[in-house]
């Protein structure tokens, strides 16, 4: 059993949220016709919000450096391969035939076109590939590095993270060639996210003592979150790093420093809403089928204000991939082909004991 940390549910809702608006304002200043610049203050709330994909690293490492940092349960690996790899390969279908039905796209051009996105992860779902690579980097983890001292895995980390996003950023020619003929693979390789991965692995394995550390840990934070976030800010505005991108040099100091900052933040309520366990629980589907989302909502929408369209956009991509996972969810194999619904606490347990949910 592993019990329960209710930060978890606050950050991981946050960073779906975020990954949900960053795309619908894509949407938005793709679709309307804006003076620039309109679409650089956008642009610069996107930037705000690219920590959303790379939390996911640490919430995920996190919750299994808890758990499990020093042994594998029973079917490590099978458990994680059905219910992440099966959605990645059947997601991209979904799209193709709602474009095949929608548009005048040939079936023979869709097949083609979604076992290319499968195949150099060139959809947003790439996130689940770096997932998987995590999973088997866990094992080693428990297997081979449990024993060495934190601050030297933390380290060694950091250099290969940190190397990897300065040659990607600054040094593109040195990247392998097919790197260049296909930007998306970039984002795949586990280098580009292992320090995210280390600091989760300790932040789980130490949960208690990092929770300890709260109250000199917390102003820390916010002072690393405010500063990094200015860089990060700074480095797009006056266009050293103009991507729109969370393989970006400096997303990762701004992303880690945030974690521990919502972590400390939500330490402090004690109760968490339906509503942000509503997001958690579906956050899965709502990252897979979001853009699914939009493109229903926008098929039927007038032409209207552009912060309404956003928002009714942002809304469409939540409450219709909620939707079409409950539909599927109530078959044996829906969970493995639009994601899993997450399992949630129900019962209210006695005060004093541990809450808990199903490992």
């Amino acid at each position: 059993m592993k019990k329960q940390i209710n930060e978890l549910y606050w950050i991981r809702a946050l960073a779906c949220l975020s990954v949900v608006f960053i795309h619908a304002i894509t949407r938005t200043y793709v679709n309307y016709d804006l003076p620039k610049s309109t679409t650089d203050i956008m642009k610069i709330v996107q930037i705000a919000l690219l920590f959303a994909t790379p939390m996911f690293i640490l919430i995920f490492e996190v919750i299994l450096g808890h758990a499990y940092w020093d042994r594998l349960p029973k079917k490590f690996f099978q458990k994680r391969f059905l219910y992440l790899f099966l959605p990645y390969l059947s997601i991209p279908f979904i799209y193709a035939i709602y474009e095949v039905i929608t548009t005048d796209a040939g079936a023979k051009t869709m097949l083609g076109s979604t076992l290319t996105n499968i195949q150099y992860a060139y959809w947003h779902g790439y996130f689940i590939i770096i997932i998987l690579q995590f999973v088997i980097i866990h094992a080693l983890f428990v297997k081979v590095f449990k024993n060495v001292p934190a601050w030297i895995m933390l380290t060694i980390a950091f250099i290969i993270n940190v190397r990897y996003l300065h040659t990607a950023n600054f040094n593109f020619d040195m990247m392998p060639p097919i790197m260049h003929e296909w930007y998306s693979l970039v984002r795949v390789p586990f280098l580009g996210w292992i320090f995210y991965f280390t600091v989760a692995y300790y932040v789980g394995r130490y949960l208690k003592q990092v929770k300890d550390h709260r109250k000199w840990g917390f102003p820390v934070a916010i002072v690393a979150s405010a500063i990094s976030m200015f860089y990060v800010i700074n480095n797009y505005t006056t266009g050293k790093l103009d991507q729109l991108t969370s393989v970006r040099f400096d997303i990762m100091f701004y992303t880690v420093a945030l974690f521990f900052m919502f972590y400390y933040l939500f330490s402090f309520v004690k109760k968490v809403p339906k509503i942000v366990m509503f997001i958690s629980k579906y956050s899965f589907p709502i990252y897979l089928l979001h853009y699914l989302g939009f493109d229903l909502i926008h098929s039927i929408l007038p032409k209207m204000n552009i912060g309404l369209y956003m928002i009714i956009l942002f809304i469409a991509g939540i409450v219709i991939p909620v939707l079409i996972a409950r539909i599927f969810n109530m078959t044996p194999v829906g969970k493995f082909i639009v994601g899993q619904i997450r399992n949630t606490p129900k019962k209210k347990q006695k005060e004093g004991q541990p809450r808990q949910v199903p490992a």
